[in-house]
């Protein structure tokens, strides 16, 4: 049997469909990847996949082999992450959204009987991936603004406040080290207009570490309240930290300050609770059950 393959057209399917897949990633996950970056890496991932294809000797195990390399080297070059937990994300950040974004192009194909002929070729499948990409990327941001944006009225020195726009930051698990209350990222700039001369007692070091970028270490604050509303609804942020950080969280300035869910949860208050608790029986010299020394 004769087949005949048009290596260019393989690779320009892998390319487009792994820039796909990339971009959805970079839109769901804590992650910082630039357009050239989400480019070369679907181009690396391509490369790969064409190689393993062409692959005349070692069968199925060593094409396994060079496309999980080639995964890599795209997680790697897009998202700057090499290794850890970070990494672990990207990949099943990847595979839902292969499965999701495969089983839409093969719908949307599924819908013009009588033309396999036509459908089969590349320009029709790029068009239809083409086509879901976009369809998804709108679901996904419309489900990410719904949830996730939120105004924010802080409280500064001598009465300031402001509001500003905030965003709920699923990936966002700061904590400070000894009390464990949960801790808000804040823009410098927004910082220094709430606080221009001293600010508040009690400055924390917060230790971070994010998808694509150098772990480090904030300047935390101790913030006694904080309104949030979300959907129409206010609610209050009680006892949280605010970290500094130096540059801008949205390139867009979408939003000036990243929330993260437990402020919002009963751990919170349970933190508040039992240093209300701890507090107390140092005040009464008794001892507080469960307490470590």
């Amino acid at each position: 049997m004769y087949y005949e393959v048009y290596l260019d057209s393989i690779f320009l399917i892998c390319f487009c469909m792994n820039r796909y897949l990339l971009g959805l990633a970079a839109l769901c996950l804590p992650c910082t990847a630039t357009h050239g970056r989400l480019w070369a890496g679907a181009a690396v991932g391509a490369a790969g996949e064409v190689s393993a294809l062409l692959m005349p000797v070692g069968g199925m195990p060593l094409r396994l082999f060079l496309l999980l390399i080639s995964l890599y080297g795209m997680e790697g070059i897009a998202f700057r992450c090499w290794w850890g937990r970070g990494l672990v994300r990207i990949t099943e950040g990847l595979c839902v959204f292969f499965f999701l974004l495969g089983g839409a192009i093969k719908l949307l194909l599924g819908l013009f009987p009588g033309r396999e002929g036509w459908l089969a070729c590349g320009g029709s499948v790029l068009l239809a991936g083409a086509g879901c990409y976009e369809g998804i990327r709108l679901l996904v941001l419309r489900r990410k603004k719904a949830e996730e944006s939120c105004k924010v009225i802080l409280l500064g020195e001598d009465g300031r406040s402001m509001r500003i726009e905030g965003l709920v930051d699923t990936g966002n698990s700061l904590k400070e080290p000894i009390s464990g209350r949960p801790v808000a990222v804040l823009e410098q700039r927004i910082w220094e207009q709430l606080y221009p001369g001293e600010p508040p007692f009690g400055m924390r070091a917060i230790p971070y570490h994010s998808v694509g970028k150098p772990a480090g270490i904030l300047s935390g604050y101790p913030v006694k309240d904080m309104e949030v509303e979300i959907g129409g609804i206010r609610q209050k942020c009680r006892d949280i930290y605010i970290a500094v950080w130096q540059e801008r969280l949205s390139e867009t300035g979408a939003y000036q300050i990243l929330l993260q869910p437990a402020m919002f949860s009963d751990e919170a208050g349970r933190h508040r609770r039992e240093e209300t608790e701890l507090k107390k029986a140092d005040s009464l010299g008794t001892e507080v059950p469960g307490r470590k020394f």
